[in-house]
């Protein structure tokens, strides 16, 4: 790490002490030691260093890194990325996560604001050609409302994110705040509402297979370029009629549990007319209206659909029937159903050399 840019992480040892635990246990433990040869260790953010600093922080360091996964599809021509980058990305994901897995630990927020692309021309730029490179800091000032004091961990001023755009090639999996060891599940997921496992929704006993859901949901949006549930002002109510209007009728045994008047609204949700082949193809192809019709809305005036350019198609019929056996088997509110990372890349490597 001699004369070579990095990133810092300060976490409160209080708050984060867990995600040190899993990135030392990545790092030193026996599991890990014995794994240190499988090709998803490159496709994991690996820590790099660590400091104290004053009680109870501590500093993380970790490589620089290019942008989020969601970032670089929004920034992408049409908002969806091509066929075979989307189809590498998918496969490193799956790497990493066997990876993960055959060293004991579950991600707990995979998503794909914490897939990043690497970076690693930046770690040995000079600062003045990262300036150039990034511009001046833009700061702000932060001012406490009310006139309250500022707390002693508050900093003085804001500086404004800015994006690397990385290597097309390299993605890792980040961010082990929620990771968990498989022995030891929590109890509820701090993941995003749009991409929560369906038992964490139902609160139902959780496990590692939570890290399927969110492959699957994270691999719907490499492809489609869209989330597999709607992203927009989520909570759980939305997504127990979302996932009903798109997988069907929760188990029995979670929907018993519901409070009854979440029970009511669930009862009174019909599901989609049609099956997770077509429900992949109207997002790949943003056929929006199509979508809107399924849930009852006829008239264009009642939802305003917004117009946006629709890339042609490089994924075939052939090709989105494969991607809907994969996806559907992941995506499934049966936990145990889901298989396994390794099974995962099975799969994409025979999706991906029907290509050839």
């Amino acid at each position: 790490m001699t004369n070579s840019n990095v990133a810092l992480k300060i976490i409160n040892v209080n708050d984060s002490c867990h995600e040190f635990k899993v990135l030392h246990h990545l790092q030193h433990s026996s599991v890990a030691q014995a794994n240190v040869g499988h090709p998803g260790r490159a496709s994991v953010l690996q820590l790099l260093d660590h400091f104290e600093l004053a009680t109870p922080h501590m500093g993380l360091i970790f490589p620089v890194m290019g942008m989020d996964l969601r970032s670089r599809i929004d920034a992408q021509h049409g908002q969806r990325l091509p066929k075979q980058v989307a189809l590498n990305v998918c496969s490193r994901v799956a790497l990493g996560l066997d990876y993960l897995w055959k060293c004991g630990i579950a991600h707990g927020d995979l998503y794909s604001k914490n897939v990043l692309y690497s970076a690693p021309a930046v770690s040995q730029l000079s600062e003045d050609e990262i300036m150039r490179s990034l511009g001046k800091p833009v700061t702000g000032r932060v001012r406490m409302k009310d006139s309250q004091s500022t707390s002693p961990s508050m900093p003085p001023y804001l500086v404004r994110p800015v994006s690397i755009r990385g290597d097309d090639r390299e993605v890792r999996i980040a961010d082990f705040g929620n990771a968990f060891f498989h022995e030891n599940p929590p109890s509820h997921l701090s993941t995003p509402w749009h991409v929560r496992a369906p038992e964490s929704v139902y609160m139902q006993p959780l496990d590692k297979n939570v890290d399927m859901w969110s492959v699957g949901c994270l691999n719907f949006e490499i492809i489609t370029g869209r989330t597999f549930m709607d992203s927009f002002l989520a909570d759980r109510m939305d997504m127990i009629v979302g996932l009903k209007r798109v997988l069907g009728q929760p188990p029995s045994k979670w929907s018993d549990g519901l409070e009854s008047n979440v029970r009511d609204i669930l009862d009174s949700t019909p599901a989609r007319d049609m099956g997770f082949y077509q429900y992949l193809e109207l997002n790949y192809n943003r056929n929006d209206a199509k979508l809107l019709a399924l849930d009852g809305y006829e008239d264009e005036e009642e939802i305003p659909i917004e117009e946006s350019e629709k890339l042609p198609p490089e994924f075939t019929e052939t090709d989105l029937v494969s991607l809907t056996e994969i996806l559907s088997g992941l995506l499934s509110y049966e936990p145990q159903g889901r298989g396994t990372p390794s099974l995962l890349l099975r799969a994409l490597s025979r999706l991906d050399k029907s290509y050839d």
